[in-house]
């Protein structure tokens, strides 16, 4: 089965899983790792490192935003991946985001997942007066 792991500044990817639990109820599969102030980068690199070593069926990483120090410390474990077909790294998270992953992981590839993440997370921004 597919893994995801949301990763990003701060204490967003945790409280972004505790609030899709609220919503799905348990599920499995998906990880988060935060990154506070003042947290060792090299420490955070082999974390994300052993979680995408662990899912040997692939992993989907969500980020919160591009350029940051989880889309960096991402892109740096997959540049030194020798199959990259098991991961895909896609930023700009949100809710969205994460109740389609929740719902896709087990029958879904990697590259699956990555497009109905970014589907959702397009079609779940929306102006209020295009709808009224």
């Amino acid at each position: 089965m597919s893994r995801a792991l949301l990763l990003s500044h701060g204490e967003l990817a945790k409280e972004i899983l505790a609030t899709t639990r609220l919503v799905l109820g348990e599920i499995s599969g998906v990880d988060f790792l935060t990154l506070p102030s003042g947290v060792d980068l090299s420490q955070y690199e082999q974390d994300i490192r052993r979680r995408v070593e662990e899912a040997s069926d692939g992993i989907l990483i969500l980020t919160d935003i591009f350029g940051g120090t989880p889309f960096i410390t991402a892109s740096r474990v997959y540049a030194s991946l020798e199959n990259k077909d098991l991961m895909e790294v896609v930023t700009g998270m949100n809710l969205a985001m994460v109740l389609q992953v929740c719902g896709s992981l087990g029958s879904m590839t990697v590259g699956e997942l990555k497009k109905e993440v970014m589907a959702a997370g397009a079609e779940g921004i929306i102006d209020l007066k295009d709808k009224v």
